[in-house]
Order: C-alpha cells, then structure tokens, then sequence
C-alpha cells in the first residue's frame, strides 16, 4: 500500500467511525437526523487530517525514517519469555519465529526501514526452514537477511534484544491478555468504542 492509498483509507475509517457515531446517537434518540447531517458537515468542515489515526506517519517511523534506526532503544525479548515463567526463553522466542505470520511481520519490517535487507535470502531461508528441519533462531535469521530488528548476544546477560515494534508483537503473542488490551485500545481510540467487551 502506498502512503497515499493509506491515507485514503485512514480518512475512509475516519469517516465511518463518525458516521456510525451519529446513526447510534439518532438511534438512541440522542439526536434527531436533521441534526445529525449537520453535525455531520460541521465535522467535515472542520476536519484535522493531523489527528486522524494513520492518515500521517508515525512519530515514531518518522524519527525512524530520518535517524539511523539502531540508535532506537531495544527490548529484551528473553526478559519478556522468561514472563511465563520459563526455563528457556529462547524455545519460546523460535516457537514464535516458527508462524508464518511472524515471518512476514518482521520481512515488513524491515522492507521499511533496512535497505540493506536481504530479502532474495529471506525467501530461501523460509523455504529451507519449511522443507527440512532447520530451525528458525534469531541469530540464523540475522545472519542470512542482515535483519536490524533484533540482535543476540552470548553469555551472562546475554538473549535476544528487539526494536519495541517487534518485542511488543512478541508479547501480544506471548500473552493473551495483552493481546486484548491491545486490541481494546485499537477500538478505543480509532473508532470511538469505550465500552470494552460489547458486540455490535
């Protein structure tokens, strides 16, 4: 998707949200339709593209896209594992590394912000991990496609660190319960749903 089409699509849901807003508020007997119209082109009028979620890049992706993106603060993704209460991170993090979803997710990544990635030796690296019994470790997947997302290192205090991008992706996966909660502010703050757990 270009950033243009984004954009498009951020204003689409922007307008959608707000739409729906007013129909519950008419429903609801809040509101009449006449002034939910005008409410409505009132809105419009006065739209701020600036605060519509995802219609301008991210804080974040534009320090990202005009710094170096390794000055970034990592996350440790074996501290986050060892959250489970488990004898080894490191199983846990190349179970992760074994979706395909994962995989995708962190080529995407890296397609954005690494020129230098490899994705030629990407895709080889995928088909060997899916037709033999290569596992999939993070120093394997930084070695062969020159990844900047995570970075090992050996020894005491040694595991695997990780740009906030990929780590909180691994806990989301890790805990379902932060999963939710992710997923619960989405709601919240793109569509305008306060009230956790209903069904529309």
């Amino acid at each position: 998707m270009t950033d243009r089409e984004a954009q498009i699509e951020a204003l689409w849901t922007y307008e959608i949200s707000t739409e729906k807003i007013l129909r519950r508020a008419v429903k609801k007997g809040f509101i009449s339709q006449a002034e939910a119209d005008e409410f409505s082109e009132k809105l419009f009028e006065q739209l701020d593209t600036g605060k519509i979620p995802g219609f301008l890049p991210s804080p974040l992706r534009e320090k990202m896209c005009a710094e170096d993106v390794r000055v970034n603060p990592y996350v440790s993704m074996t501290e986050i594992a060892k959250g489970k209460k488990t004898s080894s991170p490191s199983y846990l993090i190349q179970s992760w590394m074994r979706s395909n979803t994962t995989i995708e997710y962190l080529r995407m990544w890296e397609k954005i912000y690494n020129p230098q990635f490899q994705e030629d030796a990407c895709d080889e690296l995928v088909r060997m991990v899916h037709t033999t019994s290569t596992t999939l470790t993070p120093s394997l997947w930084i070695n062969t496609t020159h990844a900047l997302e995570m970075r090992t290192s050996r020894g005491k205090g040694g595991g695997t660190i990780a740009h906030p991008e990929i780590a909180e992706m691994f806990r989301a996966w890790l805990f379902p319960e932060f999963m939710l909660e992710l997923v619960q502010w989405y709601r919240s703050f793109c569509h305008g749903t306060s009230n956790k757990g209903i069904i529309e």
